[in-house]
Order: structure tokens, then C-alpha cells, then sequence
């Protein structure tokens, strides 16, 4: 009985010790995007019209971005070590918890590490809770799949302009990314 308490302790204490994004990166009940700085850096390549100084901004924050993760599902206990990852971040990293958001059922926190200027950020993090039953009550928002977009966990770690991060999230469809441009105002 003591090996099996111990055994328990040891395995909790090694779920909270990892990143929650890698535990559950290949859970059956979890949808799991990791795009690597490689991968932006691909994507910087297109073509943009040089003129348009938004445009050469959105590319050049796509270039300075190191981390970009997202996880979603529709399961409840995932959903609590979700939460409770991003409090420990916020507990133990200079991870600042930024803005609180509840509407329609919803709920969005958002947590930053500011950078050097007015609107940018080194670190992103948004935990929401509730969407799926928004989009479920919803007749407006017809979905062709099935969707695991109950809790949905994001990272961005980088130079991330506020101004121009929705964009990403709109270039990958993260569930509840308009929620970012919150954050702007």
C-alpha cells in the first residue's frame, strides 16, 4: 500500500513538474498544435507588399517568434491541469495574469510577460473555458466537424506585437482568438 501512495505522489508531482502542453500532447481526448520557429520562419518567406508597413510589421513579428502552442478538449480533468498549470506559471515565472474576461458563458484569462515597448509582450498565454457550449447554443455558428474546443490552452513566446497578434490566431484559427484583441484596448 505505501509503494502504491508513493507511486500516486510520484506520478502527480511528475504531471505537474512536466509542461502541460508535452503531457498531453498526444491524448486521445486532447487537440494538440505546435508550430515551430522554423516553421514561421517559412512563413515569413511569402511575399508581402513592401509598401504596407503592416504588413512588414505582421512578418516581422512571425520572425521573432520562438513558441507558438495551442491544446484543446472537451474533457473536464485535462481542463483542470490546464488551469492549474497556467496558475503555476503565474505563481512561479514573471508570467503576470493581464486581463479576465466573462461573457456569454465564457471565460478567457489572459496572462503576459510585457516586453520593451507600449505594446508588446515577450510571453502570451490564453486559457479558455466554455466555448464549446457557446458554439453548441449557438444556431448562428455551424461547424462541419466535431470539436474539442471546450478548454482551449495557448502559448506564444517571442517579440509579439499586440497589434498584430490576432492575425496569427486568425492564420491558425485558434478557437477564442478574438478574444485577443481585448488586450489592445
Amino acid at each position: 500500500m505505501k509503494r502504491l501512495l508513493l507511486f500516486c505522489f510520484f506520478l502527480t508531482s511528475t504531471l505537474h513538474a512536466q509542461d502541460v502542453f508535452s503531457t498531453f500532447s498526444t491524448h486521445k481526448e486532447v487537440t494538440h498544435l505546435n508550430i515551430s520557429p522554423q516553421m514561421f520562419q517559412l512563413l515569413s518567406k511569402f511575399k508581402v507588399n513592401a509598401s504596407d508597413p503592416d504588413s512588414q510589421a505582421f512578418i516581422d513579428m512571425i520572425q521573432s517568434l520562438r513558441r507558438f502552442r495551442v491544446m484543446s478538449t472537451k474533457n473536464a480533468e485535462i481542463s483542470t491541469e490546464m488551469e492549474s498549470w497556467l496558475t503555476n506559471e503565474i505563481q512561479q515565472t514573471p508570467l503576470t495574469s493581464v486581463l479576465n474576461i466573462t461573457e456569454k458563458g465564457i471565460r478567457v484569462q489572459f496572462a503576459a510577460i510585457y516586453g520593451s515597448g507600449e505594446s508588446t509582450v515577450e510571453r502570451l498565454v490564453m486559457f479558455v473555458q466554455g466555448l464549446q457550449a457557446y458554439i453548441d447554443n449557438n444556431d448562428s455558428i455551424q461547424l462541419d466537424t466535431q470539436t474539442r474546443f471546450d478548454y482551449v490552452l495557448m502559448e506564444i513566446e517571442g517579440k509579439i506585437d499586440l497589434n498584430q497578434v490576432a492575425m496569427i490566431t486568425q492564420l491558425v484559427d485558434v478557437p477564442g482568438g478574438e478574444y485577443l484583441d481585448a488586450l489592445k484596448d
